[in-house]
């Protein structure tokens, strides 16, 4: 299909942007890789996703002009202080209560929701929007989508598949673990978080991943800063490398991860957990 057929594109360059065959959008825009899928009464909505890739540069804008605080540790910060989409990141990262968290661990996931939203006030009954692997779902009544859960992003094999429903309050997925496009200060190599918001998914993600972390002389370990120079958590060490790790090693770091899932619960942060840590799966989930 012709961009050209869609008159509604104002503010992205057209080649940052790709109709794909089934009607999904594609848009590769600064730091923004995203997919984008929305239907109404099964009909695709190719082109309601277009018009809605307009507000993505005012979202970066947002970020860009708030990034010095939302660089900084929550209890160094006030939600108050913030509007907008910085708002949603420094509300979602707070409510995790973890200190270690910038808001920043919440970008990706508050950026899908802003674009699940609009699509679903705009009328889609059916919205998906993938931002590299943050995902944001928006669902009517008697509205059903199937994922599939990547225990190990280098494999590319799924491990298994999840319907989820309107019913289910579901409003994001979420994965963080080694091999990422972000660090991470655990041994996982993934943790997959469903939660009624993709931003607080997002920042979920990430700390239950950063909780899988275990001493080992088979996990290395770097600053962060070291290897991205003016990153947000540039005094923080991340996880670089693990090798064979005992089992009962392995059993601690799943352990752990648990734990944390049952506080989040608890915090009504999250609603299910999938993780993986060297090969050995957990879910995880209220019953």
């Amino acid at each position: 299909m012709k961009l050209k057929m869609y008159p509604n594109i104002k503010k992205i360059d057209e080649n940052a942007i790709r109709i794909l065959d089934d009607g999904r959008i594609y848009v590769d825009y600064g730091p923004v890789s995203m997919v984008l899928q929305a239907s109404r009464n099964n009909d695709i909505q190719t082109g309601l996703c277009l018009e809605s890739i307009n507000i993505i540069p005012g979202l970066l804008k947002e970020i860009s002009e708030a990034y010095e605080k939302l660089s900084l540790y929550p209890q160094e910060i006030c939600l108050s202080d913030f509007n907008g989409l910085p708002f949603e990141m420094v509300k979602a990262v707070k409510g995790i209560e973890d200190p270690t968290l910038t808001s920043m661990a919440a970008v990706a996931g508050s950026v899908s929701d802003a674009l699940a939203d609009w699509l679903f006030k705009a009328g889609a009954d059916k919205v998906i929007v993938n931002n590299g692997g943050d995902i944001a779902i928006r669902l009517s009544q008697n509205q059903s989508i199937t994922l599939g859960i990547l225990p190990d992003i280098n494999s590319g094999q799924l491990g298994k598949k999840i319907k989820i429903c309107a019913e289910d309050g579901i409003g994001g997925v979420c994965t963080s673990g080694l091999g990422g496009r972000s660090l991470t200060r655990g041994i996982a190599r993934s943790v997959t978080v469903m939660a009624k918001k993709c931003a607080i998914a997002d920042a979920c993600a990430t700390h239950l991943a950063n909780a899988s972390f275990i001493q080992s002389e088979a996990v290395k370990t770097s600053p962060a800063g070291i290897i991205y120079p003016g990153i947000d958590i540039a005094d923080l060490s991340v996880v670089t490398e693990v090798g064979d790790l005992s089992d009962k090693e392995v059993r601690r770091s799943l352990n752990q991860i648990k734990e944390a899932a049952e506080i989040q619960y608890q915090l009504n942060n999250l609603l299910v957990v999938y993780a993986d840590v060297c090969g050995y799966a957990m879910e995880w989930k209220k019953n």
